[in-house]
């Protein structure tokens, strides 16, 4: 992530379960920017993240596989609590004129996420599988066992447009970024991370 940061326009398109790992791999870049390490006039990222108002494949309660409203409020909480962060470190470089250009934008779709995937600068794409794992959480105020998507330590798989045009690894760029743009650009909802 942090050669991304090395090039005067940077764009990350991220799809995601809740955008909690791209905030942690942007940590490191923005703080390099804050001490001047690192200078791109632009930064341009996009967040897509499912939409946690209706029922999904996972999160579910482990006992009958079934949906629950808390487990969605949990995480739609945490995908909101993470991509604020994101939105504010980032809008934050403009304000300190340390970037000149900052756009992020989050959509919302009603489908499961699967994988996590970050197209970066166009050029290289990382994709990871999320496993569904037994896990318990604390959802207001009660624990409850779950089956539940997880992606801490997920693989993720390099692909890069400079490993030439036959390449597998241009074509999966190539995908990878008619995936996104598609699912952005038909079924993706404009979410207001200020909304209540």
């Amino acid at each position: 992530m942090e050669q991304a940061f090395a090039r005067d326009h940077v764009t990350i398109d991220f799809a995601g379960f809740s955008s909690e790992t791209l905030h942690g791999a942007l940590q490191e870049p923005l703080d390099k920017i804050r001490i001047g390490r690192l200078t791109p006039s632009s930064i341009t990222m996009r967040i897509l993240v499912p939409d946690m108002s209706v029922p999904q494949a996972a999160p579910v309660r482990m006992e009958d596989g079934a949906d629950d409203m808390r487990l969605r409020d949990r995480m739609h909480d945490i995908m909101v609590g993470y991509t604020h962060s994101i939105r504010d470190a980032i809008t934050e470089l403009g304000h300190l004129g340390l970037v000149a250009e900052t756009r992020i934008s989050v959509r919302v779709h009603s489908g499961t996420q699967f994988f996590k995937l970050y197209v970066v600068n166009n050029e290289d794409a990382f994709f990871g599988y999320y496993p569904i794992r037994p896990n318990k959480v604390v959802a207001q105020g009660e624990t409850i066992e779950i089956y539940d998507l997880v992606g801490k330590d997920t693989v993720l798989f390099h692909h890069s447009i400079n490993d030439g045009e036959p390449s597998g690894g241009a074509q999966q760029v190539q995908q990878a970024r008619m995936w996104f743009d598609s699912v952005w650009e038909t079924i993706g909802r404009h979410f207001d991370l200020d909304a209540r």
